[in-house]
């Protein structure tokens, strides 16, 4: 009878989630920011951003740091981006490629 081998090694597992967690520490930090910068300097603002919702996006960004798991708390700034920003706003794209991140974990 042969012996079932695990796709993965548990060992490898920890390296990927240990890497998934480091990429989302630098991705949050990066997108902070870009944010801060925005909020210094309320006139580079674009139009479709308001600066409650950025700043209600920095505590979001906290919260997914201390969390850790979509199933436990799911930001909403994915709504108000799909909503309202311009699609190619790099800073919303950071956004959604965090968010990407976040969920497999």
């Amino acid at each position: 009878m042969k012996k079932k081998v695990p796709k993965k090694p548990p060992v490898i597992e920890l390296y990927i989630e240990r890497n998934k967690i480091m990429d989302m520490d630098i991705l949050i930090e990066d997108i902070k920011k870009d944010i801060n910068k925005l909020l210094s300097h309320p006139d580079t603002i674009p139009y479709y951003m308001l600066p409650s919702q950025l700043e209600m996006t920095l505590q979001e960004l906290d919260k997914m740091r201390e969390v850790r798991n979509a199933d436990t708390f799911f930001p909403y700034y994915p709504k108000g981006i799909s909503d309202a920003w311009d699609y190619n706003d790099p800073l919303g794209n950071k956004l959604m490629d965090l968010l990407n991140v976040y969920r497999k974990l």
